[in-house]
């Protein structure tokens, strides 16, 4: 399961990939049509020819300031993106941004225009046909992107920024990732620092990363993810590729961190974590490591897991959590009131409703001088007993009635034996809570 398409174009002006792909190809000549569905990547492209430029190329801008707003806008920041290009002294690459951010934030028309302004005064400058392409495509103007690419080629000849504007349409079409990943990587030999690579760059990855999980190729997905993460650091989608790939080659613990690692950035992914926290945990017990699986059970349920999720989880919990009682009494009837705590507190960590837990956590308490925990464990005993509607098997409110006599409190006594006796006063310790209620009303 891999994760959805996001829509490139409200991150970046590329490519909205989800809309792309949809969209039955159009009629283009051999050089830009991509390959079939599935076909796999060349391990090692083939290095392009060195490109053959017609017309002069403007020098390209290495500002500092510019190339962070740039990676801003490839990571989706566009408000940042928008702040750092307005403070960036006009020229053909701060425009250029600018036209990139007037389509992302919805102004075509405003985009436009500075497109065509920079035609008039950047005759045959290549990056201003790459730019206007990746709009078209942005926008499913497939073939308006196409003929930009074409009319750039005729009079800017082969640059870095066509090429990268040929993967960007790539991109968009069905079974165009590898083509578009061939292209991207191409343009990248030719200027290794290329602007506005990393996101189509990243996407094309995820794309690819997708189709191989989804013919159970969960090795070559994590490949592309990790690909996609290098980048675009961070971005969730890949993450979340890298995740769920993990988890399909059943490297359960780098799955479950990089899953705990997206819930914890707001990443709505319950569902999906607490089914693998089973799943790890069955495996767990199956090659003998019991406590990691009960771990692993157990924030399953943090998670919302039911009974029914868990499964034999739900059992093993509940099993262990008797063994922990068992343990408790044990303890308890050597004088080890320390060991029994701990061993309650194991199981009610197991089974946080146990009635039978709470019972002897109370009795324990008791025996430590510590009346107020004491009446904590029974109350909360009772109030579950109360809600399922069965008595307790031990007479907890007898025992709750008493302490708070001890403890000078005779009405809160009275009410813990009259609220007995009105839910079950045919029950198996009815004839003795009268008999205290009796003695309390004397």
């Amino acid at each position: 399961m891999g994760p959805s398409r996001t829509s490139v174009r409200a991150a970046l002006c590329v490519c909205l990939l989800a809309s792309c792909e949809e969209r039955a190809p159009a009629t283009v000549e051999p050089e830009f049509r991509g390959p079939a569905r599935g076909e796999s990547v060349p391990s090692t492209p083939q290095r392009p020819a060195p490109p053959v430029l017609l017309s002069p190329q403007a020098p390209r801008l290495g500002d500092p300031a510019f190339r962070a707003a740039v990676a801003a806008f490839e990571r989706g920041e566009l408000a940042s993106a928008q702040a750092a290009a307005l403070a960036l002294p006009d020229g053909l690459d701060v425009e250029l941004l600018r036209a990139r951010l007037a389509s992302a934030g919805g102004d075509d028309i405003a985009a436009v225009r500075a497109i065509e302004s920079l035609r008039g005064r950047f005759a045959g400058e290549g990056r201003v046909f790459a730019t206007a392409a990746e709009i078209h495509a942005a926008a499913g103007r497939l073939a308006s992107a196409e003929d930009e690419i074409r009319e750039g080629l005729v009079l800017a000849g082969l640059t870095a920024d066509l090429t990268r504007a040929r993967g960007v349409l790539a991109l968009c079409r069905e079974g165009g990732a590898s083509k578009g990943l061939e292209h991207l990587l191409e343009a990248l030999d030719l200027v290794p620092a290329l602007e506005f690579t990393a996101r189509p760059l990243s996407q094309a990855h995820l794309l690819l990363g997708n189709a191989a999980l989804s013919a159970d190729n969960a090795l070559d997905a994590a490949g592309h993810a990790k690909a996609a993460l290098l980048a675009l650091p961070e971005d969730r989608e890949a993450e979340r590729l890298l995740a769920d790939a993990l988890a399909a080659a059943g490297d359960f613990d780098a799955a479950l961190a990089a899953y705990e690692q997206l819930l914890a950035r707001g990443v709505e992914l319950r569902v999906a974590l607490l089914t693998l926290y089973t799943r790890a945990a069955t495996a767990d017990l199956l090659e003998g490591r019991k406590e990691q699986a009960l771990e692993r059970w157990l924030r399953a349920r943090e998670l919302g897991a039911s009974a029914a999720d868990l499964g034999f989880g739900a059992n093993a919990l509940a099993k262990a959590a008797n063994d922990a009682i068992d343990a408790a009494v044990d303890a308890a009837g050597r004088k080890d009131l320390v060991a029994a705590r701990t061993a309650l507190e194991r199981a009610l960590r197991l089974q946080p409703e146990s009635i039978e837990a709470l019972y002897m956590q109370g009795v324990v308490r008791y025996q430590s001088q510590d009346s107020a925990g004491a009446i904590a464990s029974w109350q909360r005993a009772l109030e579950l007993a109360h809600a399922s509607g069965d008595p307790t098997p031990e007479p907890v409110h007898l025992h709750l009635a008493g302490l708070h006599v001890e403890r000078a409190e005779r009405e809160r006594a009275r009410d813990v034996l009259v609220s007995y006796l009105t839910q079950w006063p045919e029950g198996e310790f009815a004839a003795a809570t009268r008999e205290l209620l009796a003695q309390l009303e004397r």
